[in-house]
């Protein structure tokens, strides 16, 4: 059960208080938010009358934070800046191409930079080692570009009151699974993000089975490994990064 001087002060720490355009606090307590919440949210209604009769509606369930929205509505909404009301985005993988890594990178921001978390897959780009004949060399693989979505959410303050959340994704046969699972456990790479990897029922039975696990690019194999190795790389490195 929250408390309620607790939930107070993250109003007068300024979390989600309305501000004005030079930044400074311009709600000091929660009834103020209430009420300006709950003014926006009956906009949606369809005349001025149900809006009218709704607003009390909507600020009694909120009143003594019996009912607390997402902190993206109670910072946005009635605030009369474009912040989204959703706290979680899932973009499309990127195109495996720079421009189209950098398409998708411009996605991300433009979200984070209206207050919404974003979770990205990245098993569409090509592993690293790969030839590219666009530029007679080879790639330097998904998790390298993951770099770049970490280092460009750490540029982010979210709806001018918290920093970007990014979810990194890959597939658990992708080629560069190994590395994007222990990518963390050196420091300065990938900083701004959580990893997880898309794990399926065909890999966990092949772990109970300590079977071969195929990791592949475009349908082919490029290596094979013992799933129960990588099962294993993933709990120790979940450990050691935390």
């Amino acid at each position: 059960m929250y408390e309620l001087e607790g939930l107070r002060k993250q109003v007068f720490d300024d979390r989600y208080a309305l501000k004005n355009d030079k930044g400074e606090q311009l709600e000091t307590t929660p009834e103020e938010m209430w009420k300006r919440v709950s003014g926006a949210i009956a906009l949606a209604e369809k005349t001025p009358e149900l809006q009218k009769e709704w607003e009390p509606k909507f600020y009694d369930i909120l009143e003594g934070f019996d009912f607390v929205p997402g902190g993206r509505i109670l910072a946005g909404a009635g605030s009369g800046v474009p912040l989204t009301f959703y706290n979680c985005f899932v973009i499309p993988s990127p195109d495996d191409s720079r421009a189209g890594i950098m398409d998708s990178v411009t996605t991300m921001m433009e979200i984070m930079s209206r207050g919404g978390g974003v979770g990205v897959n990245l098993s569409t780009i090509r592993p690293r080692g790969t030839y590219v004949k666009g530029v007679n060399g080879t790639a330097s693989g998904s998790v390298s570009f993951g770099a770049l979505y970490s280092f460009v959410t750490g540029l982010i303050i979210q709806g001018g009151s918290r920093r970007g959340a990014l979810m990194l994704m890959l597939d658990d046969d992708h080629p560069d699974i190994e590395e994007f699972i222990t990518v963390k456990q050196e420091m300065g790479q990938i900083t701004n993000a959580n990893l997880s990897i898309c794990i399926s029922d065909s890999f966990m039975e092949a772990v109970k089975a300590e079977a071969d696990w195929d990791l592949k690019w475009e349908g082919e194999v490029v290596r094979t490994i013992k799933a129960r190795d990588l099962w294993n790389l993933i709990c120790d490195s979940a450990w050691r990064s935390g």
